[in-house]
């Protein structure tokens, strides 16, 4: 069934894979946001001073919350409406920017690439957790918990890592959903009605609440073959989040009618923050995504 084969193409089993990050891997590249180190200075005054105590002003780590909802699971062959996961990097200080990928604020592209920050990972060895939440260890420097519950991620939150490494107090603060999204077709859970909302060639408009302020919105539209079976393009727009986006039609002349849809509405929310004890800044990216169905034409 071409529902399932769509699947193949729009999710895997990985906890960081989505159309947003990988839509064509030969496009995926590495970039990196060079920062200008900064270290104390001795004081000047009598040797009664003690030195600043400044610290770095690069990045020791990176921590990740993706809360995405589907839904109609039915449609691209999953068994849940909730895919969460966590996962948490931490490093010698490193001049690395982890959310350079995202699409520039006010603007849209059609060429999506990940990112890669070059670092010397720190040990992990033992659990690692965001509050209650437990991580565990993955790789070189990295912790990752990709079976979380609903009922396990606290909205509006603050939390704290806490690892073998140092503890980050006030790490970031978590985000909340959505209490409405227009056209509401594209929530269809019904597989019989999924591929309803039109994606129209000369403009679609897009509405969302609640509005939530110091976030990022994006819209990223995946479009297939009419039977799913090929991948024809997408395009992402990012704006701040205002509760409205008009995405415009021109991106989507050259395919053909009824080419399926995957709609991915994508709240952002970045934040760095110091963490002392490690010596330098934590990066953080909260994202809660909605993946609707829908049809070009």
């Amino acid at each position: 069934m071409f529902r399932n084969i769509l699947l193949m193409l729009l999710f895997s089993c990985s906890s960081d894979v989505s159309i947003m990050k990988h839509p064509n891997e030969e496009q995926d590249e590495t970039a990196a946001l060079d920062h200008q180190s900064e270290s104390g200075e001795p004081s000047i005054e009598p040797s009664t001073e003690e030195p600043s105590g400044e610290i770095s002003d690069l990045t020791i780590g990176f921590g990740e919350i993706h809360f995405r909802q589907i839904a109609c699971p039915a449609c691209v062959g999953e068994s849940s409406e909730f895919d969460i996961s966590a996962e948490l990097k931490l490093h010698h200080p490193t001049s690395g920017n982890y959310i350079e990928y995202l699409t520039p604020t006010g603007t849209c592209t059609t060429s999506l690439y990940n990112t890669h920050v070059s670092s010397q990972p720190l040990p992990s060895t033992q659990p690692a957790y965001f509050n209650d939440i437990s991580l565990t260890p993955s790789g070189l420097g990295i912790w990752a918990n990709i079976n979380l519950y609903e009922y396990q991620y606290l909205r509006n939150t603050s939390y704290s890592v806490s690892t073998e490494n140092g503890v980050i107090e006030d790490a970031f603060t978590t985000i909340e959903g959505f209490d409405s999204i227009e056209p509401y077709t594209l929530l269809w859970v019904d597989p019989s009605y999924a591929f309803d909302t039109v994606i129209s060639k000369s403009n679609t408009t897009f509405t969302w609440s609640p509005v939530v302020p110091n976030s990022q919105f994006e819209i990223l539209i995946a479009v297939y073959s009419p039977d799913g079976t090929q991948l024809l393009g997408s395009v992402s727009c990012m704006e701040e989040d205002s509760g409205y986006m008009n995405i415009p039609g021109s991106y989507f002349q050259s395919y053909p009618s009824w080419s399926l849809a995957a709609v991915h509405l994508t709240r952002h929310k970045t934040d760095r923050r110091e963490a002392p004890q490690l010596n330098g800044w934590f990066q953080s990216h909260m994202i809660w995504e909605v993946v609707g169905t829908a049809h070009v034409e």
